[in-house]
């Protein structure tokens, strides 16, 4: 998602300077004509707007669902203004223990995830790895599935009427270790190691070939060289460990299938429980949600304490590039053996049981196979319909919130204020917040009779999902585009100006072809997270007009497994299409120079 940082080589496109400092814009012929509408008024205009919109779709509807668990009384949920029950009440009984399952289970994801990723991304920089140009594309498709579909082909892979035993291999020891503790730390780690794989990625980019050579030359083998270079690394291995740990114990998709069917209690389904119940637990919720909120900012405190005080700045104008080193034979059998394992298990492996499963009919004790449960998605619009309306709901949410990520970053890219300052912590404290908490802050805000009286009759409608959508994906937009925005120079707006464009034509002109690329990753990232996005789905479920992930899990509820199964792999197959022909449609309708500035080639 990079972008050119250097347009040095487009001397056409620089505007002229004038004494005193000051560019040509103010002057030029579209801004003579407009005098009032310029770059800094719309951002004047814009901003307030930004703010609104984030404290009333993001901070509003958190702050008042955690104020509940200290102060039901505010919004009728209880007799209590002040009351510390419900927080002690997190630590007994059920809660307690889907807390304890999730802290365990997070931290042992997090280490296993950080075993495995940390000597994948190595061997992809620093040797000569076969195939490893096409690692970092698997990685991303790893992340780009969410959680719930590799688990729910895991699951019907190996569950005592699965796949497996109906051809004849079926391990009851197998069914015991996934369907249980062991099963959830390995698919939650399995979805860690691409987070592993980006951070030391990054870190690695900076390292240089000296340091490995110093400890060489004084005698150090290859391992000893590789364990005085780890060190160095600490910022990037900290931060792959707080980001696996932080996304493991919000993690709803494997909490709400594989471990909720193996009877395993995690946090992030407790707190949806008690949503979900009649008549909801709002204070008991709330409680739980505080602990979880904790339980991510603390890998986070103890990064920045960890590394607080210390350097380590080693990227110079003398660092030399790291040299790939040649395997042997045995080794590269190794190292690719490894590689092709990680993604056996993370991608094939729930690939083909969930292909298999949907194979399958409903019931029956043999392998037979047969295509009725997708004849059933297909000749069955209330089967067919949820896939439309998540393509819908993708679309719209994709193309809001990449112009409001475009705004915010720009917003992040200019001079550290307070305001921005403070605006960076919102967004990522809000990207932190687990998707669980957020909906159920959607769910109590918006649900509030003062609302209704207003003539805001959202709850339970596709607005309020749509918007929800959008207000959860914005943070993430924002901090992937802040980086390429924070790169376009503010000369290329001015050239297009002085050749007598307005401030909007002058912006596509200018800036556009700089951010196409980073502007149409972003897009397809807030799509195919929305359209098989599952927490805000369910918990904000409209009726009659269920998303996708919705309407699987219906299925799957109702034990009509090989419909579910069905409708997953075609929401899959669909939301690769739909990549693949965005991605195509912008090789093959952008300019060449936007291709070749957006992507970054010489960047």
């Amino acid at each position: 998602m990079s972008t050119l940082a250097d347009q040095s080589h487009l001397p056409s496109l620089q505007a002229p300077s004038e004494p005193g400092g000051r560019g040509a814009s103010n002057h030029a012929p579209g801004a003579a004509r407009r005098p009032g509408l310029t770059v800094a008024r719309v951002g004047s205009l814009l901003r307030p707007s930004l703010w609104i919109l984030l404290v009333l779709l993001i901070l509003a509807p958190c702050a008042c669902f955690l104020v509940l668990a200290i102060s039901p009384r505010l919004f009728d949920q209880g007799p209590q203004w002040l009351t510390f029950g419900y927080l002690r009440g997190v630590f007994s009984g059920g809660n307690a223990l889907a807390l304890t399952n999730s802290l365990w289970v997070s931290s042992a994801a997090a280490g296993l995830g950080l075993a495995v990723g940390f000597p994948i991304a190595w061997a992809t920089h620093r040797t000569q790895l076969p195939g490893r140009r096409l690692i970092v594309g698997g990685m991303w498709l790893v992340l780009i599935l969410p959680s719930w579909i590799p688990s729910l082909g895991w699951q019907r892979l190996v569950q005592p009427d699965g796949v497996l035993t109906r051809i004849g291999l079926g391990s009851a020891l197998l069914t015991h270790a996934i369907m249980g503790p062991f099963g959830v730390v390995l698919l939650l780690a399995l979805r860690a190691v691409p987070f592993t794989y980006l951070a030391i990625s990054v870190g690695l980019g900076g390292l240089g070939q000296e340091f490995e050579d110093a400890a060489r030359i004084h005698g150090a083998t290859r391992l000893q060289a590789l364990r005085m270079v780890a060190p160095i690394l600490a910022p990037a291995i900290f931060s792959a460990v707080a980001i696996n740990f932080a996304e493991s114990i919000s993690d709803f998709g494997v909490a709400s299938t594989l471990a909720f069917n193996s009877h395993f209690p995690m946090a992030t389904y407790q707190l949806y429980a008690s949503i979900n119940n009649f008549p909801p637990q709002f204070p008991s919720a709330a409680a739980q949600a505080w602990l979880l909120v904790a339980a991510v900012a603390l890998p986070l405190a103890v990064q920045a304490k960890a590394l607080r005080g210390r350097s380590y700045a080693v990227l110079s104008g003398r660092t030399r590039p790291a040299r790939r080193r040649a395997l042997t034979v045995p080794q590269k059998l190794t190292y690719s053996g490894a590689v092709c394992a990680f993604f056996t298990l993370a991608l094939a492996v729930p690939a083909f049981g969930a292909v298999s499963g949907s194979l399958l009919a409903d019931y029956g004790a043999s392998f037979q196979v047969s295509f009725v449960n997708y004849r059933q998605v297909f000749d069955n619009s209330g089967l067919s319909a949820p896939l439309e309306r998540s393509l819908i709901f993708g679309v719209i949410t994709a193309s809001i919130t990449v112009v409001g990520g475009v705004i915010a970053a720009r917003l992040l890219a200019r001079r550290r204020t307070r305001s921005t300052k403070l605006l960076d912590f919102l967004l990522l404290a809000s990207v932190a917040l687990p998707a669980v908490v957020f909906g159920a802050g959607y769910i109590f805000a918006y649900n509030l009779p003062f609302l209704s009286s207003l003539g805001l009759d959202l709850y339970q409608t596709t607005t309020l999902l749509v918007v929800a959508y959008v207000a959860s994906s914005l943070p993430t937009n924002a901090r992937v585009l802040v980086g390429a925005v924070s790169q376009v120079q503010p000369s290329l707006h001015d050239a297009a100006r002085t050749h007598g464009a307005g401030p909007i034509r002058a912006w596509g002109l200018g800036v556009l072809p700089a951010l196409s690329r980073p502007i149409v990753m972003a897009w397809l990232l807030t799509f195919t997270g929305v359209f098989l996005e599952l927490p805000l789905s369910q918990l904000l479920d409209p009726p009659g007009a269920s998303p996708v992930s919705v309407a699987i899990q219906n299925n799957l509820g109702n034990y009509h497994f090989g419909v579910g199964i069905a409708q997953a792999v075609m929401a899959v197959v669909v939301a690769l299409v739909a990549v693949l022909l965005v991605l195509g449609g912008y090789r093959l309708l952008a300019p060449r120079g936007w291709r070749r500035i957006g992507g970054g080639s010489r960047g």
